[in-house]
């Protein structure tokens, strides 16, 4: 794999939906079709459109039932209404091959001020090859977006414990019981990528925690994660932790090759 390795959504997420176990953290997705579409929204009411190459947030699209029809809204804005399943299909589609896109289903996540937000952990390779943790914050989405990426729907960065304490009012126990699980599960899902063949020296897991505390994988980004948000932080260890991690790692190669 070269250096422009980078695996698809549907890819990573056929890959996870073989695990015994961490496919119960996978929100039910599929290839776009005008059948999965329909059948997706009978069966959950509201979905997620993501083009299966695509990151950062973009051209992500949520799709709803309506009284009246359907209604979607594309990364941020004013919804729009549409009456039949065949015309919010290829709204959604928008030009493109439907093996490209994804539907599926939409996690009710925990809000803050009425703002979704999910996690991302970040896990490094250090100075000897070996996986470390490297730290965890919370992307809130900025208003009247459906995205928690802050640098395509606005929002901020928070820690982990703020968000917990401000969108389900969790304790300080419960909240280190949350870390300790999004941590564990974060090890399992790269342990199984290697495990799998999978190359990767950094990863950025971005995880969704529902309205009942379940927690669930949005996606798993084993090539090029970005941790800028990292700096936006007013306590800087994170992102510290982070850039001595990549430091490490980078010198170790360097002496390697």
């Amino acid at each position: 794999m070269g250096s422009k390795w980078d695996p698809s959504k549907w890819e990573i997420h056929r890959l996870y939906s073989r695990h015994p176990d961490l496919y119960k953290l996978l929100p039910p997705t599929t290839l776009l079709s005008l059948n999965s579409l329909s059948e997706y929204l009978d069966k959950y009411h509201s979905v997620y459109i993501k083009g299966k190459n695509e990151h950062t947030g973009l051209g992500i699209i949520k799709a709803w039932k309506t009284d009246d029809g359907y209604r979607f809204v594309k990364v941020k804005g004013e919804p729009v209404d549409v009456r039949s399943i065949e015309d919010l299909y290829h709204k959604l589609r928008d030009g493109r091959r439907g093996n490209s896109v994804l539907v599926q289903r939409a996690i009710d996540v925990a809000h803050i001020e009425e703002r979704p937000f999910s996690i991302r952990v970040m896990l490094m390779r250090d100075g000897k090859e070996k996986w470390q943790y490297a730290g965890m914050l919370a992307k809130v989405a900025g208003e009247r977006s459906i995205v928690t990426n802050v640098r395509r729907g606005g929002g901020y960065a928070t820690t982990i414990e703020d968000a917990l304490v401000k969108s389900l009012g969790y304790g300080r126990e419960r909240i280190e019981s949350v870390k300790r699980e999004l941590i564990d599960d974060s090890f399992k899902l790269i342990r199984y990528a290697m495990k799998s063949d999978y190359r990767s020296y950094e990863t950025g897991i971005d995880f969704g925690i529902d309205r009942k505390g379940k927690i669930w994988v949005i996606e798993v980004n084993l090539a090029y994660p970005s941790y800028g948000l990292f700096n936006r932080l007013e306590d800087k260890t994170y992102y510290r932790k982070i850039k001595s991690l990549a430091a490490d790692y980078k010198m170790s190669r360097t002496k390697s090759g």
